[in-house]
């Protein structure tokens, strides 16, 4: 195992810096085990049940990094717990209901985000976020920070969820399994889940998994009750594989969550403002539903392909009305190796989307809208040498939007297309050194109007898609046994995004009695993102630091959701005698003065600090038990992701102790 691993650590060297959505067949399985994180266990270690234990369950994060993560350790129940400390990206909003994602000050409307294949792409409510995930039963997680690859939408990058299935989680001698986890945590919830999975043919697998979360009230570092998180949260999903032979396989799965709760309609305003405004709790219910089909064909080199078709439903729903976002898309993803006097690697595919959006109130319907997305592209990887490669791409987008405001009587029925391109270079200097550049073309359609709220809209008959480039250079390096250390790994990727015709989402009818669909002009941002980890026997660190910077070229003010600069420490040890692990995470982010909407905001800078222990016992090798302590120095502390005023604070949890305990059968 561990020389399979190693191997593994070399080939994702020699990738390019970015990621792509390929199916999780062979390919992508080893791809998904190239993680980052402030764990090395998995990988230094050698082949034990508790290792493979972990893996069996642990779920991995991508980052374009040298290191395996385990989200398991984080015991997160937030999206935040799950990607904080990765470089380039932060999220906001402390509520299970608003969090949303955040790539280099580029909030979620204007990201590629999807779960196992399928689009998010949502306008639900300015005061909600539009994701609804759950991470304890995620397989892997894969992070594009930045649009390097016309295999993807989105200004600035995005991120891949994809879930387990029983085919993950079963032995090859296993016909049957189940796990059952608890947890708890002090401030303030308790939770569990079940899980089972079982090969019921020789070629039909099955997995079924219930959880369930009782929130409440939770304190900020200064002790104050945050009101308005009162609520439940439940996820349940049903899979059903059909292993054809050895090259084809569907599977079939239903995934169905619901957070409701006693919440602010505000939520995203936090409670010191709703309190001071006199605001009442309601009951709110927001639920997610996903039906999809997909289909695997793994030939090996000569074709790699996964492809999908689904159906996702976004419902808000307060006491008196409810709103309605529903995608019915498709994806096609292929990979094929054709060896000539070159190697050429190509990745193809398409993909697509109808989105309805409408306002349910009193039985009657309104605000009906819609938006078609199209997309075919293809890259070609060409190795030129043994050290040299690049890759060209080419996109071709099409999007159409129907929009209509009874309170103006204005619309838009419009249609843009367009050829985007990219080109890629990796340069192996030698087996430790890789050098990486790329620029890719920017298109994204303008989205939907928010979909819970009937505010007057005008529109801009000569509206235009937003473009731009994104520019990359990059460098990693990894060695072993080197400076006395076991292994050592640093990269580092400088960016610099163009986006032409910005429209600004909070402008479009987000918060405003008249919303203007407008192109407010050019961004252009800048920085940097560095990841350094290291290995020395049973102890790792890693280290990380993001800087990014946004600027109208017109009034100079930022992007709304802009972070600024941050770093993150992690710090591991692994007790091998006493099977007990122990992690250290230090979050830092550094004040920042902003100019946005003619306002001054300062948001604060703020460090946290997390600790865990996990024990998987030899004598019990199916169980874990696992123990943290959130905010360790009681931070009174509110993301820069989040929403954010010179008189709005989102403030998160104050100090958090969490247990959990799992076992397999």
């Amino acid at each position: 195992m561990a020389t399979i691993l190693i191997k593994v650590g070399v080939v994702k060297l020699m990738q390019t810096t970015y990621s792509f959505p390929l199916a999780r067949t062979h390919l992508a399985i080893v791809i998904s085990t190239l993680l980052t994180g402030f764990s090395f266990n998995a990988i230094a270690a050698d082949t034990t049940d508790d290792i493979e234990k972990i893996e069996v369950w642990g779920t991995t994060i991508t980052n374009g990094s040298l290191l395996q993560d385990d989200i398991e350790k984080r015991q997160a129940d937030h999206l935040s717990d799950l990607l904080r400390d990765q470089a380039g990206i932060d999220v906001g909003g402390s509520h299970s209901m608003v969090q949303g994602i955040n790539i280099r000050g580029v909030d979620e409307l204007d990201l590629n985000i999807t779960v196992d294949g399928v689009t998010q792409n949502n306008n639900m409510f300015h005061h909600s976020g539009n994701l609804l995930i759950n991470a304890d039963i995620l397989k892997a997680v894969d992070i594009n920070v930045g649009t390097n690859s016309v295999l993807t939408g989105g200004l600035s990058g995005g991120v891949a969820f994809e879930t387990k299935d029983a085919a993950d989680l079963l032995d090859p001698q296993q016909d049957f399994g189940a796990r059952l986890h608890a947890d708890y945590s002090s401030n303030d919830s308790v939770g569990g889940s079940a899980t089972v999975y079982a090969q019921l043919t020789d070629s039909i697998d099955a997995l079924g998994y219930l959880t369930y979360t009782d929130r409440h009230n939770f304190d900020d570092g200064d002790g104050n009750e945050v009101q308005g998180n009162e609520g439940e949260i439940t996820n349940g999903i049903m899979k059903l594989g059909w292993d054809v032979d050895d090259h084809n396989r569907f599977e079939l799965s239903y995934d169905k969550y619901t957070d409701e709760g006693d919440y602010y309609i505000k939520t995203n305003f936090g409670s010191n403002y709703n309190e001071s405004h006199e605001l009442e709790t309601q009951e709110i219910e927001y639920t997610r539903t996903t039906v999809s089909l997909a289909y695997e064909l793994d030939l090996g080199d000569m074709l790699n392909l996964r492809s999908s078709i689904y159906q996702n439903e976004l419902s808000y729903m307060p006491t008196d009305k409810e709103g309605q976002s529903k995608h019915t898309g498709y994806t096609v993803l292929a990979e094929s190796v054709v060896q000539g006097d070159l190697v050429h690697t190509l990745r193809y595919g398409a993909e697509g989307y109808e989105q309805t959006s409408k306002l349910i109130e009193q039985g009657i319907t309104s605000n009906e809208e819609t938006a078609d997305s199209h997309a075919i592209y293809l890259e070609d990887e060409i190795a030129l040498t043994n050290k040299l490669s690049v890759t060209p791409g080419i996109r071709y987008n099409h999007y159409k939007v129907d929009m209509f405001s009874p309170g103006t009587g204005d619309s838009l029925d419009k249609t843009w297309t367009d050829f985007t391109f990219g080109l890629a270079t990796k340069y192996l200097v030698n087996d430790q050194w890789t050098v990486t550049a790329a620029a890719t073309e920017l298109f994204q359609g303008p989205g939907l109007r928010e979909t819970y709220t009937d505010y007057d809209t005008t529109f801009d008959k000569d509206l235009k898609a937003e473009t731009g480039v994104n520019y990359t250079v990059g460098a990693a390096y990894q060695q072993y046994n080197v400076f006395g250390l076991d292994r050592l790994g640093f990269s580092v990727d400088v960016f610099r995004t163009e986006i032409n015709d910005y429209i600004d989402n909070w402008s479009v009818g987000k918060g405003r009695p008249i919303g203007e669909y407008v192109n407010s002009g050019d961004y252009v941002i800048k920085g940097v993102e560095s990841t350094l980890t290291m290995r020395k026997d049973d102890f790792n660190a890693r280290l990380t630091y993001s800087s990014s910077n946004s600027e109208s070229q017109e009034t100079g003010e930022v992007l709304r959701y802009e972070v600024g600069d941050s770093l993150s420490l992690g710090l591991g040890y692994e007790f091998t005698e006493y099977d007990v692990n122990v992690n250290w995470t230090t979050l830092v982010t550094l004040s920042d003065d902003v100019v946005y909407g003619g306002a001054d905001i300062n948001k604060k800078g703020y460090d946290v600090h997390n600790i865990s222990a996990q024990w998987l016992p030899a004598s019990a090798p199916d169980l874990t038990l696992t123990f943290g302590i959130e905010n360790l120095l009681d931070e009174q502390y509110y993301s820069h992701a989040s929403y954010t005023s010179d008189t709005v604070q989102d403030y998160e949890s104050g100090r958090n102790f969490k247990i959990s305990a799992s076992y397999i059968f």
